[in-house]
């Protein structure tokens, strides 16, 4: 897993706000700025992060919720677990 510095995380800030914002809109009011930046720095780029500031923007901007849900859907595949009781489902409404 790549490390976003701060600098680059306090540069794209206002992009993941915007597609949480998006989101939101939406109609899918659980995902927070939080989320979209683990979904970029553990999945979208988690081997390479685009080299410049505006291929950055447009990874955000094209981003789709289905993108996202493909996200939280393989993490669930593999969020370890003993029993269903330990998932909380109310994250994924």
């Amino acid at each position: 897993m790549l490390n976003i510095s701060e600098k680059q995380y306090d540069q794209l800030k206002p992009w993941f706000k915007l597609k949480a914002t998006e989101f939101n809109q939406l109609g899918y009011d659980n995902i927070q700025v939080d989320d979209i930046y683990r979904y970029f720095k553990e999945f979208s780029w988690k081997h390479t992060v685009p080299p410049h500031y505006y291929q950055q923007i447009r990874d955000i901007m094209k981003t789709t919720v289905n993108h996202y849900f493909d996200f939280v859907a393989l993490e669930a595949q593999v969020y370890k677990v003993s029993s269903l009781d330990e998932i909380n489902f109310d994250d994924f409404l």
